[in-house]
């Protein structure tokens, strides 16, 4: 994975960093995919890979861990704008931002009695007629800032004016603000903090690094010692120190401000973290923080020798200090990505091979997060190596439970596995079982790649497959489904338990699966209808498709009704052919393979029990621009009651969108007792061969023959025979049904399109 992809979509992390500058600058002014994949996202078709592999660990959510161990006392304060906005548009409500919080400090001040203007009114309106100017200079004002009432509000805007005019002005600005710090304490109890933290943009900006981390440090001192912040300058200054550190060279330093933004909820710190890693490779189109990709093009033999030992000694340095070490480690294991789904493995193989060399150089006493070099070995299939670091690690968590179950498997372990997967897993995925634990862990992990999953999904990916393998069935199901892998749940649901299995565990969970949500319990329902098992069915299903199932239930009562009139007998199987023509996805299709109900039929769903019958994958790579395919046995077969139980709960028919060959078939029935000749014949006849031509060309050959034997002088039939195939063309049958059709769906107000 690239450092691209490391952030997924997470261009706002990048942005929120200008957004600080503009935030700071206004402040003196007085003022993790477009496109993607969108068909079911699965995990047992790839399964054979995915549980082999590592998981694919992500730069932002490691850094986020990493923040966990820093608690520090300021607030931070962040206008929320749409991510959707340009920078540009971001200035203005910057602007108010700040406008406000001066507006609140100036009223605030003169309510407690800290200013005593003789006349407070216009004073009031001096501020603001100064702010306002500020807010509209730039480097060709001319004007004069407007007179105000002497305070710490007015040394402010001086420097504020001074600023905004220029960085030829800049020591009239720094002249400004520290005649405001030279202010008694109790005259600057609100532009203290305000002052420092420009006073260090000044010298940031000038390139005086220590004196800009100076001056952090001030801001956050005064802070503290009870002096206003009402814009958060505080929390802020740690990232604006951080960057003092990172370009006077230290890392070290640089590494704990960045993390200690990061606690603070500053998500832009994301991205500057990436520039403590020395031998990261730049990106186009990312914020690299030195040499950009077409610079590299161009360099000399030299200049990349030097870069290199620079890398290098920046290896062995962060490998001594516990927390560069531990970045370190967390870039390497997200940019190196999985295997299955990443080119360019020699490169990222020879990256983490080298990094464990240095680490082992050390010769470190301690060592924290060794089970994150445990994957790093294990993504280069050096699984001694894994286990070695494995011993190394302290604590019980969801890393190290997840690399011991993957190392157990592999020997053979299957129930130390499922044991050690399941400890990783509870760690990972809410009690509650919600699939928005992925979010809440990581919210741009879904990067449009079919494959990214966050690690509570892929660790309910690998726990339950280990527990289809142990023939532990719903409980598999279970951890599908509370890992957000739906539509792997549904394949359990629909060909591995018994309906009445999953009818006990949607009954004992029936506030989860709430009738009328799209939910397990519909599942069912279509279920329980493709079993005949109706009056269990219609409890499942969402209204009004209850309604719609008794219409259907009706008709083919009445069609099978002998002792009714021949003509009623067909009118009730035409009626119960068109509904599950028609309503037949809603009624009876299939969550996933053949029927692709969870797409609403717009995508084909892998067909998993296929492939767990056979036993085998197919694993894809490439070579010279050459796809090569290579058929493997699965190292986690199906058990046998599995495989006995796919037998069982077949599909039959086992085609996409196979009620349309029920339709058909409940047609013929009508058919058989309509008149040879007659129009409605060739229409049903016709009607029939078109809704299944494209699913069971021996049905529709056979069809075809009807209407050829009992049609000729039928116009429809004529027509068909003509053309030596059914017609797109509409008969009195069609009219007439979709009539009915269309008024039953409006009473029952039912607006989708047929199917």
């Amino acid at each position: 994975m690239t450092d691209s992809q490391l952030h997924g979509g997470r261009f706002r992390a990048a942005t929120s960093s200008f957004v600080r500058v503009v935030l700071a600058t206004l402040s003196a002014g007085g003022t993790c995919f477009a496109t993607g994949f969108f068909g079911p996202r699965d995990y047992l078709s790839r399964s054979e890979e995915r549980i082999q592999a590592s998981p694919e660990f992500y730069w932002e959510w490691e850094v986020k861990r990493l923040a966990k161990d820093f608690h520090p006392p300021e607030t931070l304060h962040l206008t929320k704008m749409p991510d959707a906005l340009s920078l540009e548009d971001k200035v203005g409500p910057l602007l108010n931002t700040t406008g406000e919080a001066d507006v609140k400090d100036f009223a605030a001040a003169l309510q407690q009695g800290e200013l005593k203007p003789g006349d407070p009114a216009q004073a009031t309106a001096q501020h603001q007629a100064a702010r306002d100017f500020i807010a509209a200079t730039d480097d060709k004002q001319s004007a004069d800032l407007p007179e105000e009432f002497a305070s710490e509000f007015s040394d402010y805007h001086r420097g504020a004016f001074a600023y905004r005019l220029g960085k030829e002005h800049w020591q009239d600005a720094r002249t400004a603000w520290e005649a405001l710090l030279k202010r008694p304490a109790a005259e600057r109890h609100y532009r203290s903090v305000w002052a420092a933290f420009m006073l260090g943009k000044i010298a940031m900006k000038t390139g005086d690094y220590p004196a800009a981390a100076t001056w952090m440090q001030k801001t956050r001192a005064w802070a503290r010692d009870g002096f206003a912040d009402s814009l958060g300058m505080a929390a802020d200054s740690y990232g604006w120190e951080g960057r003092c550190e990172w370009k006077q060279n230290h890392p070290a330093l640089a590494a704990t401000l960045f993390l200690t933004q990061l606690a603070l909820g500053d998500d832009s710190a994301v991205v500057s973290l990436k520039a403590l890693i020395p031998d990261r490779t730049p990106v186009d189109g990312m914020l690299n923080y030195g040499p950009e990709p077409d610079d590299l093009q161009v360099w000399s033999a030299q200049q990349k020798a030097a870069a290199e030992r620079k890398a290098q000694a920046g290896l062995k340095a962060a490998a001594a200090d516990p927390l560069l070490r531990r970045l370190v480690t967390a870039h390497i294991l997200a940019a190196a990505g999985n295997p299955i789904w990443y080119d360019n493995q020699e490169k990222s193989a020879a990256r983490c091979a080298h990094w464990l060399t240095v680490i082992q150089e050390a010769k470190l006493e301690t060592m924290q997060d060794a089970e994150y070099l445990g994957w790093i070995a294990y993504d280069i299939a050096n699984y001694k190596a894994a286990a070695h670091w494995l011993d190394l690690a302290k604590g019980d968590t969801p890393a190290s439970n997840w690399l011991r179950a993957k190392l157990q498997r592999r020997a053979g372990q299957l129930n130390e596995a499922a044991a050690s997967m399941q400890r990783a897993w509870q760690a990972l995925v809410k009690p509650s079982g919600q699939a928005g634990s992925e979010k809440e862990t990581i919210e741009c992990v879904d990067d449009g790649y079919e494959e990214s999953f966050a690690f509570p999904t892929a660790a309910s990916g690998d726990f339950a497959l280990i527990r289809l393998a142990r023939g532990e069935f719903v409980q598999a199901m279970d951890t599908f489904l509370k890992g957000g892998l739906w539509t792997d749940a549904a394949y359990v649901a629909e060909r591995v338990l018994t309906a009445d299995e999953l009818k006990a565990y949607i009954d004992e969970y029936s506030k989860a699966f709430a009738k009328g949500a799209p939910s397990m319990a519909y599942l069912l329902g279509r279920r329980l209808v493709r079993e005949d098992r109706y009056a269990e069915a219609a409890h499942y299903l969402p209204p009004p498709y209850d309604k719609v199932l008794e219409k259907y239930v009706q008709a083919l009562s009445a069609g099978a009704d002998a002792a009714l009139p021949k003509r009623q007998r067909a009118t009730a199987w035409l009626t119960a052919a068109w509904l599950a023509r028609y309503d037949g996805m809603e009624l009876m299709g299939t969550e996933v393979a053949p029927d692709g109900f969870e797409s609403e039929g717009a995508f084909s769903s892998p067909d998993v029990a296929k492939q767990r019958q056979l036993g085998k994958y197919q694993q894809t790579s490439y070579q010279d621009s050459k796809e090569l395919v290579v058929t493997k046995p699965m190292v986690l077969p199906p058990s046998k009651d599995e495989l006995q139980r796919l037998a069982k709960n077949k599909l039959s028919p086992n085609v996409r969108y196979h009620y349309r060959i029920i339709a058909a078939s409940l047609a013929l029935k009508g058919a058989v007792l309509l008149d040879d000749n007659s129009d409605e014949l060739a229409d049903v006849l016709n009607t029939a061969g078109l809704w299944v031509m494209d699913r069971d060309e021996k049905l529709g050959d056979r069809i075809f023959q009807l209407l050829q034997q009992r049609c000729p002088k039928a116009k429809l039939g004529k027509a068909a025979i003509a053309k030596h195939g059914f017609v797109h063309e509409k008969g009195p049958w069609n009219m007439e049904q979709q009539t009915v059709y269309d008024a039953l769906h409006k009473e029952l107000g039912i607006a989708n399109p047929q199917q």
